[in-house]
């Protein structure tokens, strides 16, 4: 069966390139739109990876991040960030996340790169990658 992979992102439009890539490479996109629809979903849907967007409106990225640790049935489930913030900031998100205890699985800068991106998909999943 196809491993689920919930991609959080407020943007159509790289909602839309990234579940198309997804499904391509025989995975199940589940989408939503902002932190606390991300949340819920991961709840109802148990996705094998989560595409998490760093800046969203009503919850950011950051927030749900720190829900889903909260969550026994959620905190296990790996995360990628993937995020434009640090092009427009600076900002060293690796160093950030490495003084936290929320550790993301990989983050990844807008604009995509698809085959990087299905390449730290497989490899957050544990699956073999060329």
């Amino acid at each position: 069966m196809p491993k689920k992979i919930l991609i959080v992102d407020d943007d159509p439009d790289v909602r839309l390139f990234l579940s198309t890539l997804i499904n391509d490479h025989g995975f199940i996109a589940l989408e939503a739109v902002d932190g606390h629809a991300g949340i819920e979903t991961a709840k109802a849907e148990k996705p094998s990876l989560i595409l998490l967007d760093l800046m969203m409106p009503k919850k950011s990225g950051i927030a749900m991040l720190a829900d889903l640790k909260k969550e026994e049935a959620l905190r296990n489930i790996p995360v990628i960030m993937v995020t434009g913030v640090t092009g427009e900031t600076g900002m060293d998100l690796k160093g950030f996340f490495a003084k936290g205890s929320f550790l993301p699985a990989g983050i990844l800068e807008k604009p995509i790169d698809p085959e990087t991106l299905i390449e730290e998909v497989k490899k957050a999943l544990g699956e073999p990658h060329v």
